[in-house]
Parts: C-alpha cells; sequence; structure tokens
C-alpha cells in the first residue's frame, strides 16, 4: 500500500481509508450522538428505528404518506413508534408490555395509540381489538412467535411485516418464511448503539408496490449520469 501525506504528515493509505469511514458511521449514520444520548438518531439528528442502517434507509426512502397515511401496528412499542408517527406522518397502533413506556408514547403524537397488555397470553391477539388491516406490522417484542398469525391476518394485501433481529428468532423467522404470499427481504448490517452486526428482514406482499424515492445512501454522494449509463449502441455518440 501506498502512503499519502496529510499536512506534511505521511499515513498509509489503509490507515485514511478506515478513518473515513470511521467518520462516516459516527458522523453521517449519527452513530456517536446514539451513543451518547442512548437512544437512536440517524445523521440529521433524528429520531429513528432500532433497525440495521440497511433496513432504515429502505424504509426512510419510501413515502408512508401518500396518497394516504399508512396504518401501523407495532408488536413491541418505541422509538419506532415516533418515527413513523412524526417523520413518515402515520397512524400508529401497538401493544407493549411496559405501562410506563406506553403512558410516556401516547402522550407524544395524537395519531400514536399502545395498549398496555402485561399478559403474554394475551399479546398477540391485541391487534384485533383495532379492527382493521395495516400497511405495516412490526415484530419487535418479547413474543413474536405467537404474533405472527395475528399479523398475516391483519395484514393489508399490499403490505409489510418487518421482524427485527430476525436471525435470533429463527422459529419466527421461519414461520414467515412459510408463507407463499410474503417475500423475505433481509437487511444485515450494524444499527445504532449496537456494536455486532444484526438482521431486520421486511416480508413484503406479492402486491407491495411502493418504490423507494431515494437512492442515495447513507454516506454516500449523488453523481453525474457517465457515458457507459446507456445502451451499448448509444456509448460516446457511437453506433455499435
Amino acid at each position: 500500500m501506498s502512503d499519502v501525506n496529510i499536512n506534511g504528515t505521511r499515513l498509509p493509505i489503509e490507515e485514511l481509508h478506515f478513518s473515513f469511514l470511521v467518520h462516516k458511521l459516527l458522523t453521517e449514520f449519527g452513530f456517536l450522538e446514539s451513543s451518547r444520548n442512548k437512544i437512536p438518531i440517524d445523521g440529521d439528528g433524528s429520531v429513528m428505528p432500532l433497525f440495521t442502517y440497511p433496513a432504515y434507509e429502505y424504509l426512510n426512502s419510501i413515502d408512508w404518506s401518500d396518497p394516504t397515511p399508512s396504518k401501523i401496528f407495532e408488536y413491541g412499542a418505541g422509538y419506532s413508534s415516533l418515527w413513523w408517527a412524526a417523520q413518515k406522518r402515520c397512524i400508529v397502533r401497538g401493544v407493549d408490555t411496559s405501562e410506563d413506556w406506553t403512558q410516556k408514547l401516547n402522550e407524544t403524537e395524537d395519531n400514536v395509540q399502545i395498549t398496555y397488555e402485561p399478559d403474554l397470553d394475551k399479546f398477540a391477539q391485541t391487534i384485533e381489538k383495532f379492527d382493521t388491516q395495516f400497511d405495516v406490522i412490526v415484530l419487535d417484542s418479547k413474543v413474536r412467535f405467537d404474533c405472527v398469525d395475528y399479523a398475516i391476518n391483519c395484514l393489508k394485501d399490499d403490505g409489510m411485516i418487518i421482524l427485527d433481529n430476525s436471525e435470533w428468532h429463527v422459529n419466527t423467522k421461519g414461520k414467515l418464511d412459510e408463507c407463499a404470499d410474503l417475500i423475505p427481504i433481509h437487511f444485515h448490517g450494524f444499527k445504532p448503539i449496537h456494536v455486532q452486526a444484526e438482521t431486520t428482514s421486511c416480508y413484503i406482499t406479492r402486491k407491495f408496490s411502493r418504490v423507494p424515492f431515494n437512492m442515495i445512501p447513507m454516506g454516500g454522494t449523488m453523481r453525474e449520469t457517465i457515458d457507459v449509463d446507456r445502451p451499448r449502441d448509444k456509448i460516446m455518440g457511437l453506433e455499435l
């Protein structure tokens, strides 16, 4: 590897690359402020779900309020509830086993309604009390496996089920994998605060049609279209 000169100091190029990567993770991804505040924060300083960064990029690049606000149900409420409600302007419903956390969330946004249910035997069926179908259902609670059937029954035909930490909850993942109408997309990577790579899985129905509006990744840049990004017979204006 060659060295580079930085203000009179010579550094191996691999050390420079490593420092750039660390800087992007700490600042542009928001990892530093997340660790300092012990809450998931993105590079803009906004609260984000405690999902892997690749999953967050994908979900954040979709307009969930067009043409009408999406209905979200969360098994296990949290900072993601605030993100869905405030940042994505969705209607958020959910259930949690923490009474204090439930009360705090219900006092934050008008479009958030979380049910407190400490009885794990009744936890999964809580979704039925809302008597509606949801665009997105999140499985991120103490009870996950028992919630799958209820989630599938209450999911819209063009909806999505999100299973966080699917690498830990292999039985829940297996049950979702068995559903022929769901297509799994596994987002592996780091997430705020945590120091190990994890997996957030999004299961989309075959009718799911929401398209990301922003393809610039976190820490990335926009570049002009280059000549080779066109049909081969048009490259450099030559007929091939």
